[in-house]
């Protein structure tokens, strides 16, 4: 056997045995324990964000906030007419007498908000949600409430005249003595929503809902009823 031979046999039994230790080394490292860091180091590295700090001057001056989370906030008595609040979080906020004439606010929650006496003449509040807001004695003239959730909510002697409530949920609502002549309330429901005493002359009920509704006092004259017949006169419906 030359030499030539005896490097090409000595080759090939090196390229034989490598699979091997590499499988004897890979099997090495899967036998040593895995290292796991303590949940409490896990949880400490990583630090809640810090709440943004709202500055309500700034909003005075600016009148704009998108998306922006203002739980009880008080603006009471502020005036915010064309502001930009759209999907801000204003849950259980103070709006008492607070003018938001014209305001966008489509998208923004309001629920359990104070409402009472505010101006919202003209804004829009399209899908909000004012789940159990308290929006009482205050002024919605030709306001576009489509699809928003008025569930729950207080809107009594609430000035509603031409206000836009397509496919608005009022379910439980109370709008006693509330004023809603010409609103538009077309595929509304209105299931279990109080009534009493409200002004609906004009109103379009077209395909809404009423289910233990309460209208009793209500004046429904000219309204359109759901069935689309037009009603004369007080009636209990």
């Amino acid at each position: 056997m030359n030499l030539r031979t005896v490097i090409i046999v000595l080759t090939l039994l090196a390229a034989a045995t490598l699979p091997i230790a590499v499988r004897l080394s890979v099997a090495e490292n899967i036998t040593q324990p895995l290292r796991i860091k303590p949940l409490e180091n896990i949880q400490k590295a990583v630090k809640p964000l810090k709440a943004k700090k709202i500055d309500v001057a700034l909003i005075l001056k600016t009148k704009r906030c998108v998306g922006c989370d203002l739980r009880e906030i008080n603006l009471s008595g502020l005036d915010l007419s064309g502001a930009d609040l759209r999907n801000t979080d204003l849950s259980r906020a103070n709006l008492k007498n607070t003018k938001l004439k014209d305001a966008k606010m489509s998208g923004a929650r309001l629920n359990q908000a104070n409402l009472t006496y505010a101006d919202l003449d003209g804004a829009d509040f399209q899908e909000c949600d004012f789940q159990g807001a308290d929006l009482s004695n205050a002024q919605l003239l030709n306001t576009n409430l489509a699809k928003a959730n008025l569930s729950m909510a207080t809107l009594n002697r609430t000035e509603l005249r031409d206000a836009d409530l397509t496919g608005a949920k009022l379910e439980s609502a109370n709008l006693s003595n509330a004023t809603l002549v010409g609103a538009h309330m077309t595929g509304a429901n209105l299931t279990g929503a109080n009534f009493n005493n409200a002004v609906l002359r004009y109103a379009d009920l077209t395909k809404a809902v009423l289910i233990k509704t309460n209208l009793k006092g209500a004046d429904l004259s000219l309204a359109i009823m759901p069935d689309g017949t037009t009603v004369y006169g007080t009636t209990e419906y």
